[in-house]
């Protein structure tokens, strides 16, 4: 399925090449389409910006700007409060998908972006009253809507600050049904990070938490550091199912970009795809992997014929050879077998343990 929203880790990296608007100015805002806001912005140094924010999925810098809506009575709302103010700071709240922007005017107010769930928008003041949604949210302990203080989800792990000793008493105690899902799930790195992590730290994914050893955690823990550091200096890689912010050991990408909002640009969000075409994608997807595996099993083939002929254009000293260890065998231990066969010229070397012997031809 093509890449329609970014997790935590994706949101970090983001958040890392959002902070060329700080001290920077909002200059226009707009709606593209029923769910999708378009920020016009302009950063010191390197003039107009344009941020493309679609709650619930994704944020990026764009160089797309489509023919805008007429805009909403939110859209209105937020350009009488914001427009012409300026970028304070932009930051990611913990390791959760919500992206902040404290604004400055005649006063301080914060744009609150959710990518989590449906998504919203939300405005507030200094106080954290809430100002404006883009839509009236009630959940089981917070309500979103103008007039309500505004309350950020609760979560019980941050990922970016967890401590080596946190780290190893999450992945022991942790009754997932491996460590991949405990990684992906209580440590909040999702399917794809957590198994990254996985394979940087050489450990397999599917071991249960009890199972570890204090090596492997700290191999573990290791490796997640080393996957956070990557998320400082960004970049695109774009795969056949996903869109990372730096590469995974084992794929291909088929495309880099210098940004990986660049690369977040090339989602289409609202495009939809008919059965009969994610159908054919998906068999498109599994001849391209047949054929790779086509070609490594041509490739043994290959090896293995080469094998064949050279054996048979030595079949007769071969033959005389294991009819030698044949007859030796009958009278003298594999010990004195091994001795007598490292006289030969041809003989390699020979593995008592095995009872092998290489030959050069």
């Amino acid at each position: 399925m093509p890449k329609k929203s970014i997790s935590s880790i994706e949101l970090a990296a983001i958040v890392n090449e959002l902070q060329i608007l700080v001290k920077g100015k909002v200059s226009q805002i707009y709606h593209q389409e029923k769910k999708e806001i378009l920020f016009q912005l302009h950063a010191v140094g390197k003039g107009k910006q344009l941020l493309k924010v679609i709650p619930g999925k994704y944020v990026c810098l764009t160089t797309q700007k489509n023919a805008p809506l007429r805009p909403t009575g939110f859209c209105m709302l937020l350009r009488k409060y914001i427009n012409n103010a300026f970028i304070k700071s932009v930051t990611q709240y913990e390791s959760q998908r919500i992206l902040v922007f404290e604004l400055e005017k005649q006063d301080t107010f914060y744009l609150i972006i959710e990518l989590f769930s449906k998504g919203n928008v939300v405005l507030t003041d200094v106080a954290s009253t809430i100002i404006g949604t883009l839509t009236w949210q009630k959940w089981k302990d917070r309500t979103v809507k103008p007039g309500e203080k505004y309350v950020y989800p609760t979560s019980d792990v941050n990922w970016k600050t967890i401590t080596g000793k946190a780290f190893a008493e999450l992945v022991k105690t942790s009754d997932k049904k491996n460590l991949a899902t405990t990684l992906a799930t209580e440590l909040g790195l999702g399917g794809v990070y957590a198994e990254e992590v996985c394979v940087l730290a050489n450990v397999d994914k599917d071991l249960l938490g009890l199972e570890l050893t204090g090596e492997q955690v700290h191999s573990l823990f290791e490796a997640h550091q080393s996957l956070v550091a990557k998320l400082e200096k960004p970049s695109g890689y774009l795969y056949d199912d996903d869109i990372t912010p730096f590469p995974l050991h084992g794929k291909v990408a088929k495309e880099e970009t210098e940004l990986y909002s660049d690369a977040l640009d090339t989602i289409k969000p609202f495009e939809t795809v008919s059965p009969y075409e994610q159908r054919i994608k998906t068999i498109e997807k599994t001849i391209r992997n047949q054929e790779g595996a086509l070609g490594e099993l041509q490739k043994k083939i290959d090896d293995n014929t080469a094998k064949a002929e050279l054996i048979y254009e030595n079949y007769t000293p071969l033959q005389k050879l294991l009819d030698i260890v044949g007859e030796m065998q009958k009278t003298k231990e594999w010990g004195e077998i091994g001795k007598a066969l490292k006289e030969e010229k041809k003989i390699i070397s020979v593995d008592l343990k095995k009872k092998s012997v290489v030959i050069a031809l």
